[in-house]
């Protein structure tokens, strides 16, 4: 069974996007951006969807979830002391892509980005909360299909038939060539990683990392 979170706090904090985008409050952005900020505000709404899925299969570099059938040593590893694995989607929500943008307003654009991020961390976080308090995860951290990671990008069309109808019910969609609308949501596996060292070895970016001392 899926559970499904629709009620999600954006958790928007205006002081705080205006510091990381470095907008003076002087300045004749600080207004187009609060503008901006007030529209977001209104309609966003941030969702998640969980699903505790049962492992029926694991070879030494795949594992068979659901139905599927899951090319990735990194996932078959770190989930061997466990019968279930937790699969996720969040997005930002659809409703932040109605917000008119002019098309060669490209500072306008790139704060919807920013807010769309931010919206889609909150539901991240979210489903983190809710991974440890259900299933009692010490520590949630996603593992998901990329093109630069040890999952395959192509198996997140079978992630995403997992999560099938409801993904598309909370607007979310993914393309032909693996592409998820909205373009700020996440879809993949959550796993109980205790150790930080075995969370640097998840991460895509470990080989350029030069954080020492990362959050996971």
């Amino acid at each position: 069974m899926i559970k499904k979170y629709c009620d999600i706090d954006a958790g928007l904090d205006f002081k705080v996007l205006v510091e990381k985008l470095k907008i003076q409050q002087d300045s004749p952005e600080y207004d187009e951006f609060s503008e901006l900020f007030s529209k977001a505000l209104s309609v966003a709404r941030p969702k998640a969807l969980l699903k505790k899925a049962a492992i029926t299969g694991r070879g030494v570099d795949s594992l068979c979830v659901a139905g599927a059938e899951f090319h990735c040593r990194m996932l078959s590893t770190k989930s061997a002391n466990s019968d279930f694995i937790l699969l996720f989607a969040v997005t930002c929500g659809s409703e932040l892509d109605r917000i008119k943008i002019d098309g060669d307003d490209f500072l306008a654009a790139y704060w919807l980005d920013i807010i769309k991020e931010e919206c889609m961390k909150q539901a991240f976080e979210y489903i983190q909360k809710q991974a440890r308090e259900t299933c009692n995860y010490s520590r949630a951290v996603s593992l998901c299909p990329s093109d630069s990671g040890s999952w395959p990008l192509h198996e997140l069309k079978q992630v995403f038939a997992n999560l099938e109808p409801d993904a598309a019910e909370i607007g979310m969609g993914l393309s032909e060539y693996c592409f998820m609308s909205p373009n700020k949501s996440l879809c993949g596996a959550l796993l109980d990683i205790q150790d930080q060292s075995e969370v640097c070895q998840i991460c895509d970016f470990r080989d350029k990392c030069e954080q020492k001392d990362c959050a996971g």
